[in-house]
């Protein structure tokens, strides 16, 4: 059972457990900002922060580190960092997948938006243009980690896992509800119960409702360690069963046992700007079951509640624009789109 007194909330996108006070990621943060090299992609500071301490201060190399997700190196990057940097690993590699500790998976592009004839993206002075392969860019991310990474390019859903032991698990991919399926299938069976920790990047996000719903569905294996930035962090407890990892309950279950199923857990000191968020992921779970009316009746309700924080015109992507973008994606019952 998660209390409010076991958690302590550091910054307005971080609260932290003891186990995630310990990562010090406060702390490191800012210094990654004026580093030398700095791997490219949407990752915040925070999080590669995170990331590497929580690499070099609590991996043993007792099973692998799965990337999933990698896109232009960021997570990655961070992760081998956190090797490099560990005082517990003793260097041995042969006892991992392909002789690598971390493994990444990346499709290696992003599709170019139906209604743009060119798109062009910039993360950290790198800059992307959509539809073309940034498998190069990813490439050059990981070169000073080489040693340690097996990169899996093309589709996760045509991966397998090899039959070893995760011992992280960093999961930026569930960008659909078949890669959520998926990746609860191929990698949670695979966590060491007592060992392993498992972040999943979207989670503190307006859409990706699957997300929510399988961690709920997962609640009994998984302890709610923090939060930082729309990253959820957790720590298996228990083995988690191949049965159980292979039933979707966002396509399997009822629309009351989904909705259930996403406010299973309770996130203690959550920002009220992220509490808006869930309540939109909350509106997109009902419209993709089916419950048009419901969604629409949730969104006049988000409105209303959290008006105070809709004329945040400095917040990123704005939360109007968040919240119109709902109203507009669940109105047309374009939300295939939405994710």
């Amino acid at each position: 059972m998660t209390t409010a007194d076991q958690f302590e909330v550091l910054h307005h996108a971080v609260i932290a457990s003891q186990f995630v006070k310990d990562l010090g990621i406060i702390e490191t943060a800012p210094a990654l900002r004026k580093a030398d090299r700095i791997a490219p992609g949407m990752l915040s500071f925070l999080e590669r922060a995170m990331l590497t301490n929580l690499v070099a201060r609590t991996w043993r190399g007792d099973g692998a580190i799965v990337d999933g997700g990698s896109f232009l190196g960021s997570s990655i990057a961070a992760s081998g960092e956190g090797v490099r940097a560990s005082t517990v690993f003793d260097g041995r590699t042969d006892r991992f997948p392909e002789g690598k500790p971390i493994h990444g998976y990346e499709l290696g592009y992003l599709p170019l938006p139906k209604n743009k004839k060119e798109q062009v993206g910039v993360w950290n002075g790198v800059e992307y243009k959509y539809g073309e392969s940034f498998v190069p860019i990813l490439e050059e991310a990981v070169a000073p980690y080489r040693d340690l990474v097996e990169l899996h390019i093309g589709d996760l859903n045509d991966e397998r896992w090899y039959d070893a032991p995760i011992e992280i698990a960093f999961i930026d991919v569930c960008k659909t509800s078949r890669l959520n399926a998926h990746v609860s299938r191929e990698f949670y069976p695979a966590l060491i119960p007592g060992a392993s920790t498992l972040i999943n990047q979207d989670f503190f996000f307006d859409r990706l409702p699957w997300i929510k719903v399988t961690m709920g569905y997962l609640k009994d294996y998984f302890t709610w360690e923090g939060q930082v930035a729309s990253s959820s962090i957790y720590r298996n407890v228990k083995a988690v069963p191949a049965d159980v990892a292979a039933f979707d309950p966002f396509l399997e279950a009822g629309y009351e046992d989904c909705l259930a199923l996403h406010d299973a857990v309770e996130f203690p000191g959550l920002d009220r700007k992220f509490e808006f968020r869930m309540c939109l992921s909350r509106a997109y779970l009902m419209a993709s079951k089916g419950a048009k009316d419901d969604a629409l009746d949730t969104l006049k309700t988000v409105e209303s509640t959290y008006a105070d924080i809709l004329g945040d015109v400095e917040a990123d992507r704005g939360f109007q624009y968040r919240l119109d973008r709902a109203t507009r994606q669940i109105t047309s019952g374009n939300i295939s789109g939405a994710f």
